[in-house]
């Protein structure tokens, strides 16, 4: 089965993370604190994380959180695995 150029294109291209779900969930350490399990989503990969604070706040924290990581993806790479050259002093070591 052929795949069409379209499709080969859509894993190339970076896709916008959004929020998923916000979810009450039980303290990490037994704490009497409210927690919530937020959940973003961008098609491909899932990001599930923990946090404490009121149901707003934790949705305003996981919305900046998906800006943050779509605004990683614009020049298509990632801060954190830089591609290209290598620095001359690691080259020549």
């Amino acid at each position: 089965m052929a795949v069409s150029k379209n499709a080969a294109n859509d894993f190339s291209r970076p896709r916008r993370y959004a929020l998923a779900r916000v979810e009450k969930t039980d303290a990490p350490d037994g704490g009497s604190n409210k927690w919530y399990r937020y959940v973003l989503d961008n098609g491909r990969s899932t990001i599930t994380g923990l946090r404490s604070g009121s149901v707003k706040e934790v949705t305003d924290y996981a919305n900046q959180y998906a800006e943050q990581l779509n605004a990683r993806s614009i020049n298509g790479q990632s801060v954190w695995s830089p591609r290209g050259r290598k620095p001359a002093a690691a080259a020549q070591s």
